[in-house]
């Protein structure tokens, strides 16, 4: 088995921790897809990704209950064969209802997987580190498909989009022999079984904190294109400046692995957060340059700033417990944001979903700041250990 803090493992976690959600990053993949039928509209189209989302989270949220005391591969493996099971079966499916109901028991499996895995990563020594390699490889992986699945629809349908992601789940089942055991981590003086951890206080401002960053940026991300065809841009551009800020920003990523935590938690979120927000905010200019400029900030800075403050979640235990419920936060950030956006635009407002989305993502920085300092205050350089 290789090291538990060996690049190769942090990369197979970024990979099982991608599996459980790599759908919402080719979420404009497979509306665009189901729309195209003769089954689906726009709208119930939309509700694919929607459904499979709040299964998601709750899927989390149940496993973060049950987490602590799961061996942790075998979980993940029969996780794994679920998902796949549920893909070949939504590739036979054509009436809504029913790939509605496959796709909230795999929304259900997909975030319980999700859950599973961060709170192994959130047993590492560094786990702002692992999280950092999970966004860059969705960010990487989604834009890849994007480019390629897109062409493909029009000849197989979309089947292709489930067998792309059987394909990745099929990685990460091979993946998972090479992984270390990763045991809770307890002081040596403490009873066994008391895994002490946060108070409820920094517990409760970092998983709403973590609600809104995932609300505010998947808000503006899920508009992003009409934002840039509001303006008057043509498509080719438009997709081209998203493109380029899935495709700079992904790499991005990597700083925080770099870097860690060199100079504690709250300097780099600040720094990160603020130049998203004021990414997102350039959005609403109705220049070209301007656009492009404004996806490309926004790639590098969500990819920098979220796993800084994943990693803030993470560190709130020893177990990983955190972590799970994090995952859970975070899934119904995901869903929440694009459907409160949906809201807003009524008639083609979309200035009104870049203002929500700044307002959510200042929001979320002003939440997490205090857990952050905490963090800092009680180990400024290296992980916290609760005892």
């Amino acid at each position: 088995m290789l090291d538990p803090d060996h690049f190769l493992s942090r990369l197979g976690l970024a990979v099982l921790a991608s599996a459980g959600i790599f759908y919402a990053n080719i979420s404009p993949v497979i509306v665009s897809a189901f729309a195209q039928g003769s089954n689906f509209t726009g709208e119930t189209a939309g509700y694919i990704f929607s459904i499979n989302m709040y299964g998601n989270a709750f899927g989390a949220l149940a496993m973060s209950f049950a987490v602590v005391g799961l061996e942790w591969r075998r979980t993940a493996m029969f996780l794994l064969v679920v998902l796949i099971s549920l893909d070949l079966l939504s590739m036979t499916l054509v009436s809504p209802i029913y790939l509605y109901s496959a796709r909230l028991v795999h929304g259900l499996t997909g975030g319980s997987l999700v859950a599973l895995i961060f709170a192994v990563i959130a047993r590492t020594r560094n786990p702002e580190r692992t999280q950092a390699f999970t966004i860059m490889l969705q960010l990487f992986l989604g834009g890849i498909l994007a480019l390629t699945l897109t062409p493909l629809i029009p000849t197989y349908g979309t089947s292709i989009i489930w067998m792309s992601l059987i394909a990745f789940y099929l990685v990460a089942l091979s993946l998972l022999p090479f992984l270390g055991d990763y045991p809770v981590v307890k002081k040596e003086l403490k009873i066994k079984g008391n895994f002490t951890g946060a108070g409820w206080v920094l517990v409760s401002l970092t998983m709403l904190a973590y609600f809104m960053f995932q609300s505010g940026q998947m808000a503006a991300f899920t508009y992003i294109i009409e934002v840039g065809l509001n303006h008057a841009f043509d498509f080719q551009s438009t997709s081209r400046a998203v493109a380029m800020g899935l495709w700079v920003g992904g790499p991005a990523a990597l700083l925080v692995n770099w870097w860690s935590i060199r100079t504690g938690r709250l300097i780099p979120i600040i720094l990160a957060s603020s130049l998203q927000i004021v990414a997102v905010g350039i959005l609403l200019i109705p220049s070209q340059y301007w656009f492009l400029a404004a996806n490309i900030g926004f790639g590098i800075f969500f990819s920098i700033a979220h796993p800084y403050v994943l990693g803030v979640a993470s560190e709130l235990d020893n177990t990983g417990k955190m972590a799970a419920l994090a995952a859970f936060a975070g899934a119904l950030g995901l869903a929440t944001g694009p459907f409160i956006a949906g809201v807003l635009v009524g008639e083609g407002y979309y200035d009104r979903v870049i203002q929500f989305s700044v307002l959510a993502l200042i929001t979320s920085l002003l939440l997490i700041s205090i857990p952050a300092r905490v963090l800092d205050i009680k180990n400024r350089t290296q992980r916290v250990i609760w005892s």
